[in-house]
């Protein structure tokens, strides 16, 4: 549950207590007095440190002991904040201002069930006002969620798409072998449907600790160019530890390749990483990718290889740009056994992505990425040099919601791949539409 619905919960109730101007108090003291301007300029600490200091010698009336609360909980102390807010709630058991903050103070202690009593006290008031119970009602939702051992997601899709090159073949029309032109073949078009299943479970294992599990089914049938299909199988796990800001996760994956209907490659997957919640908007997510690959067909034996990739991102929430990621990748493939020309290679990549609310059910997303590779082998009989890429690409999409389970989406990809090898050269357009039914 995020803090900010129960600031909601408290900023909408603040009817239900005094206004803390207290113009009717009689102050005792001018060292009160700066108390309660420290209060209402939320210089929590301040306040904190003068109420404590004026109760060893007054005893503190309901309104002084509510600031002394909430100065107490602002500054995370949050055993004292719930004793107070207990005394309070002895002297006026029907105040429901106070019930709600006495259920933060627990909330934030994880003491989640005596947090859902008051929650639920607060909603038998006939005269409390839509607002706050529909933040109540959000905030119970919330912890009805974490209360759950076990999360289960599934969703289904179908898509349609055209892609306009797709055995990426070169704009050129000779290439050059050893200096000798040779004509190139013409690029095949042609339309796609993809069919899309996974199922994703998550079990709690501790408030701070989560074991992950997903199994994901994938196929791409092209109308004409049947040596282009591709189905896919991920079986994936991971564990997940959360402390604080940040989260500790590590995954393990096995996925397996067909291409036009045979068994073509395995991947073994390891992928430990980090997510840091810097500020409010702001977050860093580090990851690192091993990939062990086995190459099933004979003729692709040679691809056998071990892939590493190191990648750090800094994602920005704005209140008019959305969220902005910005996320640079390095890595490198490395051939198992013997050499070749086309497997070892090293890579940088810088990507932004950015996901808009054009509406509640609508979300706009863009992506550019600049990728460059270069590979450690020269091709010493037809080019006469080590092969690199260059590779730029736009994407954008949309997504829309019609109901809680069912989503249509839209997206377009470029790819421009600029290779001092002319027979990689090329770029080509996907376009796809696809429908999602989660549940």
């Amino acid at each position: 549950m995020k803090k900010e619905n129960l600031k909601n919960i408290l900023l909408s109730a603040s009817f239900l207590f005094p206004a803390l101007a207290l113009a009717n108090t009689d102050y005792a003291s001018e060292q009160f007095a700066q108390a309660l301007e420290n209060y209402n300029n939320k210089s929590f600490a301040q306040s904190y440190n003068i109420l404590q200091n004026y109760s060893k010698s007054e005893v503190l009336n309901k309104e002084q002991k509510f600031m002394l609360a909430r100065s107490a909980y602002e500054l995370g102390y949050f055993q004292e904040a719930q004793s107070l807010y207990q005394e309070l709630l002895k002297e006026s058991p029907d105040n429901n201002r106070v019930k709600l903050e006495l259920a933060q103070s627990l909330f934030q202690q994880k003491k989640y069930d005596e947090a859902r009593v008051l929650y639920e006290e607060v909603l038998q008031d006939p005269t409390l006002p839509s607002s706050v119970k529909r933040n109540v009602e959000l905030t119970l939702n919330s912890l009805n969620r974490s209360s759950q051992t076990d999360f289960v997601r599934a969703t289904i899709g179908i898509g349609y798409g055209y892609d306009s090159n797709v055995d990426n073949l070169t704009d050129d029309e000779y290439v050059y072998w050893a200096g000798l032109p040779f004509k190139t073949e013409d690029k095949k078009s042609d339309h796609v449907v993809e069919y899309l299943a996974a199922l994703n479970h998550t079990k709690k294992l501790q408030d701070d600790l989560t074991l992950d599990s997903k199994l994901v089914g994938y196929m791409q049938k092209f109308n004409h160019e049947r040596d282009n299909d591709i189905s896919l199988v991920v079986l994936g796990t991971g564990i997940s530890y959360y402390k604080e800001k940040t989260k500790y996760s590590l995954g393990f994956d096995y996925n397996s390749v067909w291409l036009d209907n045979s068994t073509y490659l395995y991947n073994y997957i390891l992928t430990p990483s980090i997510d840091h919640q810097i500020s409010k908007d702001l977050l860093y997510k580090g990851k690192v990718k091993l990939i062990k690959k086995d190459f099933k067909q004979s003729e692709y034996n040679f691809r056998d290889s071990f892939y590493f990739e190191f990648s750090n991102a800094l994602s920005l929430m704005t209140k008019h740009m959305g969220l902005n990621t910005f996320t640079l990748s390095l890595g490198k493939d490395d051939k198992d056994d013997g050499s070749h020309h086309n497997v070892d290679y090293e890579f940088v990549s810088l990507r932004y992505d950015n996901l808009y609310p054009l509406t509640n059910q609508t979300l706009l997303s863009t992506g550019l990425e600049i990728y460059s590779d270069k590979y450690q082998k020269e091709e010493a009989i037809l080019y006469q040099n080590k092969k690199s890429n260059d590779k730029f690409i736009f994407d954008l999409g949309l997504i829309h919601s019609i109901n809680k389970n069912l989503s249509l989406g839209a997206n377009f990809k470029y790819i421009n791949n600029d290779s001092n090898q002319n027979v990689y050269k090329y770029d080509k357009y996907v376009v796809k539409t696809n429908v999602y039914y989660t549940f």
